[in-house]
């Protein structure tokens, strides 16, 4: 199967995150803190403050990811996320005890970070297959994309009032 990042240069990922992640900003902001309280439409036993939290989480991945690698490091014992499913429960319990405004601004901040570690990375580092082991020798941008531009369009109707 070919890769929707294949072909897919810097520039363009930036742009695509930009634009993703701006759907998301006007979704949430058209939320005030009841309505982002209340349950995610689509996704029971989650709030709207729980998705946020959760794209929060998945964005900061790929922030630690990326400036781990760069520094030469592996980022952290993947183990640990083995169960998809457990590990974003987790996130979810782990948000539940935050302030809507904590949560607001931690989403905002982490797909600041995100977009930071991409723009400071070199565009070989990000499109090369084969560079990092830790990866499964699968291109950095791919991890992005999954944390970013494929994710954030999954929630948007999470999202929605």
């Amino acid at each position: 199967m070919r890769s929707q990042t294949a072909g897919m240069d810097k520039t363009t990922l930036l742009r695509d995150m930009r634009e993703t992640h701006a759907q998301v900003r006007a979704a949430v902001a058209a939320l005030d803190d009841d309505a982002l309280l209340a349950e995610a439409p689509g996704m029971p036993g989650w709030t709207r403050k729980d998705v946020l939290a959760h794209l929060e989480w998945w964005s900061d991945h790929s922030a630690r990811v990326v400036g781990a690698l760069l520094a030469g490091e592996e980022p952290y014992d993947r183990s640990g996320l083995s169960d998809i499913d457990a590990h974003n429960a987790r996130i979810r319990d782990e948000a539940r005890s935050r302030p809507a405004r904590d949560v607001r601004d931690g989403e905002t901040e982490a797909f600041d970070r995100v977009l930071a570690a991409v723009e400071a990375a070199p565009e070989e580092v990000l499109m090369e297959a084969g560079r990092f082991a830790w990866l499964d020798d699968e291109p950095l941008v791919e991890t992005v994309a999954w944390d970013t531009i494929r994710h954030y369009p999954e929630h948007l109707p999470h999202l929605a009032a």
